[in-house]
């Protein structure tokens, strides 16, 4: 047990926190709203609709977790959102915090059929945990949940197409294209439709990166954060004036009504 949380470690994950707060917290409104507030001052984001997008972003890590668990390992994990802790936000450091669970037990497939097992590992980690805290921050602070869908999505592409795809196992390409193509959108919460297969596109060559790259379809804000760096993957790169996006906190023009 203790090798595998060792390999999670890369992915921010720690098995024992000095101080946590348990993301069940933030579906308290009074909560949330506090939270974002605190979190926009510590990293210098003109408003609480960029933390909030930059919370989904270090939150996303969960779900890189408990998927590189079911993939790799066939192993669900309890990412139930009261068992989840994650550190807490500390004036004058950048907020990349670790993710922790209180209770740690891990659960193996049971060996029958695993496409069953393979969606209540899905559910339990998107419709039961993810989607009620974008639902409380679309809600609370006003930002669209495609912002905070897509910010899941990047990491979940990385994971499987950077991170595992060296890894001779077939459940990552299954996993992936399951995830991605295939599960139903009740899976993510009260969706008819996948909500990540959206931002699934080919990559393009972007000649100053020297690489293909699959640009985002929504502006995720990190260039409001006073470092003022765009992601490789934004797509309001070449629309930009002045270094900022052309309608301010609001989705890019090209994709305004994506959003």
């Amino acid at each position: 047990m203790a090798d595998i949380f060792l390999q999670l470690k890369k992915y921010r994950f720690n098995e024992s926190l000095d101080q946590s707060f348990s993301a069940a917290d933030l579906l308290e409104e009074s909560y949330l709203k506090d939270f974002m507030e605190n979190l926009a001052k510590t990293i210098g984001a003109p408003s609480e609709k960029i933390a909030a997008s930059i919370f989904m972003k270090r939150y996303a890590f969960l779900a890189v977790i408990s998927l590189y668990a079911m993939t790799v390992w066939n192993k669900k994990m309890n990412v139930s959102v009261d068992n989840v802790k994650m550190e807490p936000v500390e004036p004058e450091k950048d907020w990349l915090p670790s993710i922790s669970l209180t209770d740690l037990t891990l659960l193996d497939w049971d060996g029958k059929d695993r496409s069953d097992w393979r969606k209540s590992v899905i559910k339990a980690l998107f419709a039961n945990n993810i989607y009620p805290i974008i639902t409380m921050l679309e809600k609370t602070i006003g930002i669209s949940r495609l912002i905070l869908w897509e910010n899941i999505a990047v990491y979940l592409f990385w994971l499987y197409e950077t991170e595992l795809k060296d890894i001779e196992n077939d459940n990552v390409a299954n996993d992936f294209d399951y995830l991605i193509f295939e599960a139903e959108g009740q899976l993510f919460g009260r969706y008819n439709e996948n909500p990540l297969q959206r931002y699934f596109s080919e990559k393009t060559y972007m000649e100053e990166w020297n690489q293909q790259i699959r640009i985002r379809k929504t502006c995720c804000f990190t260039y409001q954060l006073p470092a003022g760096k765009r992601c490789k993957t934004c797509p309001c790169t070449h629309l930009a004036k002045d270094g900022r996006c052309q309608d301010g906190e609001n989705v890019c023009g090209s994709v305004r009504s994506f959003a």
